[in-house]
């Protein structure tokens, strides 16, 4: 898999969706405004009192979804964990330089960032004859 096609992709979205499981083993699905970085970590910011930050904090296992407009996605399968902000300030301005409006929530009380690790991709392309189905397994 060639990961510079993918994050040639990832560059034109700022959204994805995350899904996460809650203690009671209900999906939950979400848009959230997300970043990446040169290691192929992506980040995301959520207040703690919603559902999918307590759905983290319960099961750190997440799945991402990019691109659900068109015949090219995305899927990430990973790990997210809580960032200290204090020791990321460079990493999270990256992602607000990313994501702009995700400087709207900076001070709101229970902002929280998180940095998930990705385990597997997978990047499929219909708009390829034959169709592209690219995995990688980062574990």
């Amino acid at each position: 898999m060639n990961l510079e096609d993918v994050k040639q992709f990832l560059s034109q979205f700022h959204e994805c969706v995350i899904a996460t499981v809650g203690v009671d083993m209900q999906p939950e699905a979400a848009t959230v405004g997300f970043s990446y970085d040169e290691d192929f970590k992506f980040m995301i910011a959520s207040n703690k009192s919603t559902r999918k930050a307590k759905n983290i904090e319960a099961s750190n296992k997440v799945a991402l979804v990019v691109g659900f407009d068109g015949p090219k996605t995305v899927q990430i399968e990973g790990e997210a964990q809580v960032v200290d902000k204090e020791g990321m300030l460079g990493r999270i301005e990256l992602h607000f330089s990313k994501v702009p409006r995700a400087k709207d929530f900076e001070s709101e009380e229970g902002q929280t960032y998180y940095l998930i690790t990705p385990t597997w991709l997978k990047f499929t392309d219909y708009t390829k004859s034959p169709y592209t189905f690219e995995t990688k397994d980062f574990s």
